[in-house]
C-alpha cells in the first residue's frame, strides 16, 4: 500500500442536523455545513452532501489533488475519531475537524511492470454503454496501448491518432494483436471523435472517463489550471500478456517518444521480444 498523507480541511459551524433540502421548521433557517479548507477558504454545503463532493471541491486547489481519497476521518475534541467513506453524508450538530486520508500517487509504469487491471468503457454500434475488463482484453496477447490527453484536442487529433492509423498494419504485422487508444473522456465524446477517422480500420478507442486506471499506471496529468481537470500524459506501451515490454512516455506536452513511428522503430529493432 502506498504511503498515506493527511490533509486537513476543517468542518465546523454546523446547523441543526437534517436532510439536505430541509429547513429548521421552528426557525426557518436553512440547514448547512460550512467547511474551511487548508487555505482558510470556506464553502457551504447542504446537510447530507456527500463528503467526497465537498472534499473534491477543495482538492482541486491542492498540489496533491490527484491522489485518490481512501477515507474521511471526523474528529471531535475529546472524543475518538469517526472514520467514514467518501460517500457518507455531511451531517453533524457540532464542530468537527475533518481529515482526508489520501494515497500517495503511483509511480509511472515501466518496463517489466505488470499492468493493473481495470475497466475501460465505450459505446457500441447501437449506442449502448459497454465496458472491457483490461485483463480479459489483453491476457495472452501482445497489444499496444497509446494514451492521449483528450479527444478533439489539436495534437491528439491531427498528429498522434493519425500516425497510428497510418502505421497500424505495419505494427500489427509485428505480432501485435491489437492497438488501443485510451483517453480520459466520456464514451459519448469519444464515439463522436472516433467517427471523424473514416479511414480507421484497426484502432480501438476506449475511455477512462474518471482517470481511475490512468492514475493506477501513474500517468495522470494535472490540467486543472487549464480548466481540463485530470487527463492523461501521452504514452505508448507494448504489453505482452499483461507485462510491459516497451514504455515510451512523454515527459512534457510534446509528441516525440509516444508516436507510432517510435514504437515501430522499437519493434523493428527487436525491442520487446
Amino acid at each position: 500500500m502506498s504511503e498515506s498523507k493527511i490533509l486537513k480541511p476543517t468542518l465546523n459551524k454546523c446547523a441543526l442536523a437534517g436532510l439536505p433540502e430541509a429547513r429548521n421548521r421552528s426557525s426557518g433557517i436553512e440547514e448547512y455545513v460550512e467547511v474551511f479548507g487548508p487555505d482558510k477558504d470556506s464553502k457551504r454545503f447542504a446537510l447530507g452532501t456527500r463528503a467526497s463532493f465537498a472534499v473534491d471541491r477543495f482538492n482541486k486547489k491542492l498540489v496533491d489533488a490527484l491522489k485518490p481519497v481512501v477515507c474521511v476521518e471526523a474528529y471531535k475534541e475529546g472524543e475518538d475519531p469517526v472514520e467514514f467513506g467518501p460517500d457518507a453524508p455531511l451531517m453533524s450538530m457540532c464542530t468537527w475537524d475533518l481529515r482526508v486520508v489520501q494515497e500517495a500517487p503511483f509511480e509511472p509504469i515501466g518496463v517489466g511492470d505488470k499492468i493493473p487491471n481495470g475497466e475501460l468503457t465505450y459505446l457500441d454500434d447501437d449506442g449502448k454503454l459497454q465496458a472491457h475488463c483490461i485483463y480479459d482484453l489483453i491476457r495472452e496477447k501482445r497489444v499496444v496501448f497509446f494514451g492521449v490527453p483528450g479527444a478533439f484536442t489539436p495534437t491528439c487529433s491531427l498528429k498522434h491518432v493519425p500516425g497510428f492509423i497510418e502505421r497500424a498494419e505495419e505494427i500489427l504485422d509485428r505480432q501485435v494483436a491489437m492497438i488501443v487508444c485510451i483517453t480520459v473522456n466520456d464514451p459519448f465524446v469519444v464515439k463522436e471523435w472516433e467517427k471523424t477517422y473514416c479511414d480507421n480500420k484497426h484502432i480501438k478507442f476506449l475511455c477512462d472517463g474518471s482517470a481511475i486506471w490512468t492514475k493506477k499506471i501513474g500517468l495522470e496529468l494535472d490540467l486543472y489550471d487549464r480548466g481540463m481537470g485530470v487527463r492523461s500524459r501521452r504514452y505508448c506501451l507494448l504489453i505482452d500478456n499483461t507485462i510491459v515490454k516497451i514504455a515510451n512516455i512523454e515527459e512534457g506536452g510534446g509528441l516525440e517518444t509516444s508516436t507510432a513511428h517510435k514504437i515501430m522503430s522499437d519493434l523493428k529493432a527487436g525491442q520487446g521480444s
